[in-house]
């Protein structure tokens, strides 16, 4: 796991934990998409009209 990117090594943790606190995916689900959304506001508004793009053409692939 050295290896990985920072941001693979980051999620592989989180999903970790996430699997340890065994909530149902729908909570986990709506946890991200305020966690996702309170991340998107700390960032400038070019950027987070970039990570916006880039994270629902993650979510349809």
């Amino acid at each position: 796991m050295n290896n990985l990117p920072e941001e693979m090594t980051l999620a592989i943790e989180i999903i970790r934990q996430l699997e340890n606190l065994d909530y149902p995916p729908e909570t986990i689900l709506q946890a991200m998409a305020i966690i996702c959304q309170d991340t998107l506001n700390k960032l400038s508004d070019s950027d987070r009209k970039k990570w916006q793009q880039f994270l629902l053409g993650s979510l349809n692939q």
